[in-house]
């Protein structure tokens, strides 16, 4: 028997089927190497070396996630508080996609990157811990999965599921360049109920 969707919204469900837990999963489309304009019609390029000399090939472009982008600089010009700069409360939620989970919840992580820069990226959730090797109970541990490149795709199941209630990024390991062009958004992990604080007090409400 296939697995059922009991609910589902844009890149991410809640995947139900006899005998298994039920878990969410959430489907990352990771993009490289964009041609994007801007809304007077410039080419937008983040990239650029410190002597304003061109950058290599496997540089050039913009990034993003599911079709989707949000660029520091469009953040920074409405206001100009670095530090701020992630704030959904000044900026509103990011155009990438917010995951949301309830603390405790099993939730997988599944990636892909279909084309078109050979460049690697790397993938980060901050505050979580997965299996190197998802199906080996001996791997080790990680908070960061790397060479991500063309082709290739990586199923990430998230240690203890998710975490105590708040936003999280989740993002690309270079801040430089890939960060900075849009290559983040948030997992937004919910309380179960308004007295619940974090997992390891609630524990698993729902089953």
């Amino acid at each position: 028997m296939y697995p059922s969707v009991f609910w589902r919204y844009a890149e991410q469900a809640v995947i139900t089927a006899p005998g298994i837990e039920t878990f969410r999963e959430y489907v990352l489309f990771i993009q490289n190497g964009i041609r994007l304009l801007d809304a007077r019609g410039n080419l937008v390029q983040t990239a650029a070396d410190a002597d304003g000399e061109p950058v290599a090939a496997e540089d050039t472009g913009e990034k993003g996630y599911n079709y989707r982008s949000e660029r520091f600089a469009n953040r920074l010009s409405r206001d100009s508080r670095v530090w701020k700069v992630f704030s959904s409360k000044i900026h509103g939620d990011p155009a990438t996609p917010v995951y949301k989970a309830y603390s405790g919840d099993r939730v997988i992580f599944r990636t892909m990157m279909p084309a078109d820069k050979p460049r690697n990226v790397s993938l980060t959730i901050h505050g979580h811990l997965w299996r190197e090797q998802p199906r080996d109970a001996l791997s080790r541990e990680i908070p960061l999965q790397g060479g991500i490149s063309i082709g290739n795709r990586f199923d990430m199941e998230l240690k203890d599921g998710a975490g105590c209630p708040g936003d999280y990024l989740y993002r690309s390991g270079s801040f430089g360049w890939d960060v900075e062009s849009g290559m983040w958004g948030i997992f937004r992990v919910m309380k179960h109920s308004i007295w619940c604080k974090c997992k390891a007090i609630c524990g698993r409400i729902f089953t």
